[in-house]
């Protein structure tokens, strides 16, 4: 019986010995570097298709001689200022649609909504826009650059 322990001990070596070298046999599996994940931009929601308008600022003079600002803040609602007149109202908003510009902004009860159409121009580098009151059908024009 005292020669059952030894060899038992032996195979029982042996058998995990063989079992580990196994592992190390097998072929390394090779690393997988992610590849970057490529992000489609909508240019036609930049103004001109080249210019992201979130949280910019664009002001100048319009054609009745009042300084205009234009703030576009990120969650698509504008600031607006020109003259002595300001408004910030949440309901006041902008967008790009094929590269142009639209902004709406609530005047008064007499105006009603001021509507912006702005368009890039690449050789001045700035927005060439016309403004309209929607009740009184007032209209300017203003180019706009950027600050």
């Amino acid at each position: 019986m005292k020669l059952q322990r030894p060899v038992l001990l032996t195979v029982l070596l042996l058998g995990a010995s063989i079992a580990l070298s196994g592992c190390t046999l097998l072929a390394p599996t090779p690393e997988v570097t992610p590849s970057p994940t490529v992000t489609a931009v909508d240019t036609t929601k930049y103004i001109g298709g080249e210019i992201d308008p979130a949280d910019t600022v664009w002001s100048g003079k319009d054609s009745g001689g009042d300084d205009t600002t234009l703030t576009l803040h990120s969650d698509g609602t504008v600031a607006v200022s020109y003259g002595s007149n300001s408004y910030d109202y949440p309901g006041d908003t902008w967008s790009v649609t094929d590269g142009v510009l639209h902004v709406e902004v609530y005047l008064d009860e007499t105006n009603g909504l001021a509507e912006y159409v702005g368009t890039w121009n690449a050789e001045t580098s700035a927005i060439d826009a016309v403004m309209r009151t929607t009740r009184t059908a007032k209209e300017l024009t203003v180019t706009l650059t950027q600050q």
